[in-house]
């Protein structure tokens, strides 16, 4: 079921909507289906045996079918979605459990995939967060190497757009008998303007340093720049 519009904002684009992998459901299921072989084999072999032996199999095949059952009530209320501004990870049944992620302060996504899971189009996907150690890990994603495309592509929109919107104006980029105006409305995922900074300075920091990352300013570029924000609080 994708992602209620209730959620998105009026102009927020939904990119990716995903469920878990298939493989979530395999190790109840592969029990599922070997405790119904093994009771399969004993009513074959034994069909006198006493009426203790049933209730025992019964037991032998409930307990993984109830496995089961519950995966599939947590398949269904488990999804990650990705829009132009943020990531939204929702799992629970009875409880809840909701990590809205800005796409600003996702600093780094890195995918981790075992032999078999590269067959069968699975992983697990980490994003480095500003702010946080460790990271956000997220298992069983479905194509983990494509979402990773995915996030990195709108990260580095978002980027392309903040650089644009702080370069500093060239004299082609003046007219001087029409002067420029001021209410230049910047793209989706962008942290509009706040007054005459450009946006936050929280904002612009995270901007920045994402930017040394990358190796698009070097450290010097961005401590000048950081000391220049900072000297404006």
């Amino acid at each position: 079921m994708p992602i209620s519009t209730d959620l998105l904002d009026d102009d927020e684009e939904v990119l990716v909507d995903l469920r878990p992998h298939w493989v979530f459901f395999l190790g109840p299921l592969f029990l599922t289906a070997a405790s119904i072989a093994v009771a399969a084999v004993v009513v074959h072999e034994f069909p006198k045996a006493p009426v203790a032996v049933a209730w025992i199999l019964a037991f032998v095949i409930a307990v993984p079918a109830i496995w089961l059952i519950g995966r599939l009530a947590r398949w269904f209320g488990t999804s990650l979605v990705v829009t132009d501004r943020r990531i939204v990870f929702r799992s629970g049944v009875l409880g809840r459990r909701v990590v809205n992620l800005r796409l600003q302060r996702v600093v780094d996504t890195h995918c981790t995939q075992g032999p078999f899971e590269r067959i069968i189009g699975s992983g697990r996907l980490i994003l480095e967060v500003e702010g946080e150690e460790g990271g956000i890990a997220l298992d069983d994603v479905r194509r983990p190497r494509a979402l990773q495309r995915v996030i990195s592509r709108q990260l580095g929109q978002m980027d392309a757009a903040w650089q644009q919107q702080h370069r500093p104006p060239t004299t082609s980029d003046r007219d001087f008998d029409n002067p420029p105006r001021h209410d230049w409305t910047p793209p989706s995922g962008v942290p509009r303007p706040s007054g005459d900074a450009g946006g936050s300075i929280p904002d612009q920091l995270v901007a920045l340093d994402r930017l040394r990352r990358q190796g698009i300013l070097s450290e010097q570029e961005f401590a000048n720049k950081k000391a220049e924000l900072l000297g404006r609080i």
